[in-house]
């Protein structure tokens, strides 16, 4: 299935985030419970910071036990926790903003929690541990602009393929995408690359979808990468159709939803 939306929102704008966060609650409760304002963050540098990510920019979140699908270095470790005890005081959403505040000032790219240590009778305090991370490799990214593709669209007219063109997201995924002709990658034969974009993560020309031919006439093999850059399958028969659909899961326990592009004429 492919996932284009946060499991954990805090009511900013997380929506394009994955964020396997539902088997932190437990703990989190358990921090208010005995931590409640008290709670601090402690932050330890491991490489300089980047710059500045804007207040509610989609970090990705992975629990410890998840493999972040791009090559990563750790630039610092942030812990959440501690303080006196009281009973009182606290909210889920405002000790997750304490861990992302940091994100974003830092410049991270992706969180992954690294460590949970529970209260107990000789512990009265819970205490969340994570790793900052940023992207150690470089994005395929296709060097054509809005206008040379609209050039390369008009060349090519009598000998385009159907699946050549722009296609626009509806408002799941409010994203331009040109798909063109390209074998540069071993089992591709086509690309699909960022326009235009109102997501943050998706810059212009960066890889959207690789797209190699399907097995009967008029089907497709997406590849399509998601916000945090990992990729999920599926077929298109798409035909002399001006449309196409992918089923969007909001999260685990939500029916999917479907991210459709048109094409335009």
């Amino acid at each position: 299935m492919i996932k284009e939306a946060s499991k954990c929102r805090t009511g900013l704008a997380y929506r394009f985030s994955i964020t396997p966060i539902h088997c932190l609650v437990p703990l989190l409760i358990s921090m208010l419970l005995l931590t409640g304002c008290s709670t601090t963050v402690t932050y330890k540098p491991n490489l300089p910071a980047g710059p500045a990510r804007p207040v509610g920019y989609p970090v990705p979140i992975y629990s410890e036990n998840m493999t972040v699908p791009r090559p990563c270095v750790v630039i610092g470790t942030v812990s959440v926790g501690g303080g006196q005890f009281t009973m009182f005081g606290g909210s889920i959403e405002s000790e997750m903003k304490k861990l992302m505040q940091t994100a974003w000032e830092k410049g991270a790219d992706a969180v992954q929690i690294t460590a949970t240590e529970e209260p107990g009778f000789s512990r009265s305090s819970a205490r969340l541990t994570a790793n900052l991370l940023r992207y150690a490799d470089t994005w395929e990214r296709v060097p054509v602009s809005a206008a040379e593709f609209a050039a390369y669209l008009q060349m090519n007219q009598q000998r385009l393929d159907p699946i050549e063109g722009v296609w626009e997201g509806d408002e799941v995924a409010p994203i331009t995408i040109g798909i063109m002709q390209n074998t540069s990658k071993p089992g591709r034969d086509f690309v699909g690359f960022i326009l235009n974009s109102e997501n943050p993560v998706w810059r212009e020309g960066y890889k959207k979808i690789d797209i190699k031919l399907g097995p009967q006439s008029g089907s497709y093999i997406l590849h399509y990468y998601l916000d945090n850059f990992s990729g999920r399958e599926t077929t298109v028969i798409l035909g002399q159709n001006t449309t196409f659909s992918l089923m969007v899961p909001t999260s685990e326990e939500e029916k999917p939803d479907f991210i459709t592009y048109s094409k335009n004429p």
